[in-house]
């Protein structure tokens, strides 16, 4: 009988003992829960086209509501060997760099805009009349990455917009058979750019042209992947300006 009342008595002050513990003063409500909140702001941009601190770039960041209709962006400078593709919304698609070559129309235009030059493996010369000897020696160089860059436009200028600095140059995008040997036709296709800017969006500002019919009409890139302007030139329509978000 005492031992039972004595393991009763144990029992008591155990049970005692345990709710004690259990009951907390602090509620939940008065919790600090912000440090586990890993949520992230639609407006953050993704860790592929975070700001490279070590070259000080950064991508576009867009002032105000995207404008209705037609649009560019304003032409963003490279910074150091590093450049930027966008998105509509002025957002780093990827990055371009001043010591690679680029065939792609899209890349081209993004690395004129950049750098205020042609990428590496365009080759310049001054050769006309086929370019005979310009393709053999681009070609040994570059091989089927070679394009060639022959400087000055001088056809049809009058579709296109007057440059302040009155030149524009031209550069190839290629296309099918292009440079898949050391003779090769150079085909339609080509960028036509101005490096001294035009009246309508100022001075030394890159605009850039892509014409795929040999200079009959011409695209205005907006300065963004995807971004051509309105089809212009013999087609009966006149180029206009385009306009500029920030």
């Amino acid at each position: 009988m005492r031992h039972s009342l004595s393991f009763l008595i144990l029992s008591t002050l155990i049970l005692s003992s345990c709710s004690s513990f259990g009951d907390s003063s602090v509620s939940p409500s008065d919790v600090d829960t912000s440090s586990s909140d890993t949520s992230i702001s639609s407006e953050h941009i993704s860790s592929d086209t975070a700001t490279d601190t070590s070259t000080g770039a950064s991508p576009s960041e867009s002032t105000g509501e995207v404008p209705v209709g037609e649009y560019r962006l304003n032409p963003v400078p490279g910074t150091g060997n590093i450049g930027f593709v966008y998105d509509e919304y002025g957002q780093v698609l990827k990055e371009i760099y001043k010591d690679e070559y680029y065939t792609d129309v899209e890349d081209v235009a993004a690395y004129i805009v950049a750098f205020n030059d042609v990428p590496d493996n365009y080759y310049f010369t001054t050769e006309r009349n086929g370019y005979g000897e310009s393709k053999d020696v681009c070609y040994g160089l570059y091989g089927n990455e070679c394009r060639i860059y022959p400087g000055p436009y001088e056809s049809n200028y009058s579709f296109l917009p007057y440059s302040l600095d009155d030149v524009y140059n031209e550069a190839d995008i290629g296309g099918d058979g292009y440079a898949e040997s050391s003779s090769w036709n150079r085909g339609a296709l080509r960028v036509v750019f101005t490096l001294g800017g035009i009246y309508e969006y100022g001075n030394n500002i890159p605009v850039v042209f892509y014409t795929d019919n040999h200079y009959d009409t011409f695209y205005e890139y907006k300065n963004y992947a995807g971004g051509w302007g309105p089809e212009f030139g013999k087609n009966g329509y006149d180029w206009s300006p385009i306009e500029t978000w920030f």
